[in-house]
């Protein structure tokens, strides 16, 4: 690497620390009394979001170590949804999410370039093989992607402030 540039990994670090903290910073501005307010009956909660938000580095990390796509099971989801319930507050979330991002960041730096075009089958878009480059994208990308609904959650209950 060339002394002031930076490589991917380190570029993918860097992105998804500023995904995540504006995802949290957004789900913060939500008033308590709203955190588990579902927007139009099926809509998720903000608490909800945020609980995947602090899962999501853990997601990243294995999907890119284990062989093979990740496990649906309805016992997998359970066992998921028993871990984040234990996340009461979004500040939970948050600093659970922070705990997982430091291992993810960790492993990104032990990717070695040669593998970031390496692909696995996953089921994602359609089901197609992804590179360990974009595999490595998806915390940000959903990050970036939650903090779109957690702002239109604001903007129903009447929060229109960019926070």
């Amino acid at each position: 690497m060339t002394e002031g540039k930076m490589n991917f990994q380190e570029h993918m670090i860097e992105v998804t620390k500023a995904a995540a903290k504006e995802a949290f910073q957004y789900a913060k501005a939500v008033p308590a009394d709203k955190v588990e307010w579902s927007p139009l009956e099926n809509g998720r909660t903000t608490l909800d979001l945020c609980r995947e938000l602090a899962m999501c580095p853990t997601w990243c990390k294995e999907t890119i170590e284990k062989e093979g796509p990740p496990e649906f099971s309805e016992e997998a989801f359970a066992a998921i949804k028993k871990e984040q319930e234990q996340w009461k507050t979004v500040e939970d979330c948050e600093a659970e999410c922070g705990r997982r991002l430091e291992t993810l960041y960790a492993f990104f730096k032990t990717i070695p370039d040669g593998q970031l075009a390496n692909t696995k089958w996953l089921p994602y878009d359609g089901g197609r093989d992804f590179t360990v480059a974009e595999m490595m994208d998806y915390p940000r990308w959903n990050f970036n992607y939650h903090t779109g609904q957690i702002a239109y959650i604001q903007t129903l209950y009447g929060d229109r402030d960019m926070h």
